[in-house]
């Protein structure tokens, strides 16, 4: 019996080390862009807040984003410099659904039944967490808008339930 275990542990051992010998020649590279200036955005402190319209539980009736209750909104840009041509911004948070790309609030809400979903102005989903820029919009004259929709987003019918969503999300600026 000890033969046996002794065995099989060298032989786990063996497979572990062919493993890591097999990737030992694989690269990560990290791009950066160090740049002059960025754009700024036109509202003090850089932050802004979207206020969604009540919905009725009843109204919550199938899995999907509801775009009757959308809220319209637009981050607007001054100061970008002259070298850029178009704008857009990625969005993160340490709340949002990785499946979905939604953003959510577990901890107030109680579930991800129920998500904050932004879309871009053609009414594309913009991820959460995505490495790539929204739509990318011109700059004009060292300004620009870029508009986005938020809608609520249903998850799972059965979490639906009465309370509060508050959620955040950071975004960065990408010029071009």
């Amino acid at each position: 019996m000890k033969l046996k275990t002794t065995f099989s542990i060298l032989a786990a051992t063996g497979l572990l080390s062919l493993t890591g010998a097999a990737y030992a020649d694989n690269t990560i590279t990290f791009d950066g862009e160090v740049v002059d200036t960025t754009c700024e955005p036109a509202v003090a402190n850089g932050d802004y807040t979207v206020v969604l319209d009540q919905v009725a539980k009843s109204e919550l009736s199938a899995v999907g984003v509801y775009s009757r209750v959308s809220t319209p909104f637009s981050l607007q840009f001054i100061n970008c410099p002259a070298t850029a041509t178009q704008v857009g911004v990625v969005l993160n948070s340490s709340t949002y659904d990785a499946t979905t790309g939604n953003l959510t609030d577990v901890a107030g809400y109680g579930s991800d039944a129920v998500q904050i979903a932004v879309q871009d102005e053609a009414g594309d989903p913009v991820v959460v967490g995505a490495a790539a820029p929204t739509s990318l919009v011109p700059v004009v004259n060292g300004t620009a808008s870029i508009p986005f929709t938020a809608n609520y987003y249903v998850k799972d019918i059965a979490g639906v339930t009465v309370g509060l969503i508050k959620t955040t999300a950071v975004y960065s600026v990408r010029t071009q």
